[in-house]
């Protein structure tokens, strides 16, 4: 029988852009224009994205391919499923192919924005996992916070390129 550990990882960080900007551009499902590919990782840097599905439905697909798979067994391609998305309550929930990270399945993420003061939003990253073995748990948890960190890090400076704003034509 296959060992499984159960993982969560999260983060939150402010983004400098009003709450309208940052949703508009994170629901923007296929585009990852923001992604500033700054990890030390090299097998974790996207080389190309697009979008499978129709942009404003749900369920669509984020394929993220990556330009080489290195020593850690990442995958090259990863395909982010958008399950959910409410722009009330500016949440959104989405998975991860299996194999995102070496021994990872199951993963299930959810982002929340919610206003703070300043024209800023906070930006919520939880997200739940499995790691089969012979996997590391702290490993996978560890290298998803480094992302999430980089989501906010590369949210950032796409909007203030953009004097804070977005919209789906930009």
């Amino acid at each position: 029988m296959t060992m499984i550990q159960r993982g969560t990882a999260g983060s939150q960080g402010v983004i400098e852009a009003e709450i309208s900007n940052v949703w508009a551009l994170v629901t923007d499902w296929g585009n990852m224009d923001w992604w500033g590919n700054d990890l030390e990782q090299e097998d974790m840097k996207a080389a190309r994205t697009y979008l499978e599905g129709e942009k404003g439905k749900v369920p669509r697909t984020k394929v993220i391919e990556r330009s080489n798979s290195g020593e850690s067994g990442a995958v090259h391609v990863n395909r982010e499923v958008l399950i959910h998305e409410d722009p009330v309550a500016h949440r959104l929930y989405y998975i991860c192919s299996d194999g995102l990270l070496p021994h990872v399945r199951n993963y299930l993420a959810s982002w929340r924005l919610d206003p703070v003061d300043g024209g800023r939003c906070r930006m919520s990253i939880t997200a739940d996992f499995d790691v089969t073995e012979p996997g590391d748990l702290q490993f996978s948890k560890s290298t998803f916070e480094a992302v999430y960190e980089l989501i906010f890090k590369g949210l950032n400076g796409y909007l203030a390129q953009r004097g804070g704003k977005f919209s789906p034509a930009d």
